[in-house]
């Protein structure tokens, strides 16, 4: 039974324009009609531009500096709770339900 409004096609319609589309004509397209992309406005420059000698090169320096970078991991419980904490301890405790939550490194799957 047809319901109303239904416009959505049925799988085997949506099989049937997906292989008649794959099989359908190939149109090649030769590399060299093909238009270079533009420039991006902030690319780094890894060389000199043909139209720019070393003489009109401005060179400025910046003093390099040291950081840190602070890793801060969020631990989801089922309950629903979650929270933050710097270090990555195998196993909290939830602070809405005090269950013990086992945790993996990152990366790492559950068993």
């Amino acid at each position: 039974m047809a319901r109303s409004g239904y416009t959505e096609p049925r799988p085997v319609m949506r099989w049937f324009s997906g292989l008649r589309k794959r099989l359908g004509p190939t149109t090649y397209v030769d590399w060299s009609d093909v238009p270079d992309l533009p420039e991006p406005p902030y690319r780094a420059r890894l060389t000199i531009p043909a139209e720019q000698g070393p003489d009109g090169v401005e060179v400025r320096e910046r003093e390099v500096v040291h950081g840190k970078m602070r890793t801060i991991y969020e631990i989801h419980c089922p309950c629903g709770k979650r929270w933050f904490n710097p270090r990555l301890e195998t196993v909290q405790l939830c602070p809405r339900c005090n269950r013990a939550v086992l945790l993996n490194p990152p990366g790492m799957t559950m068993p």
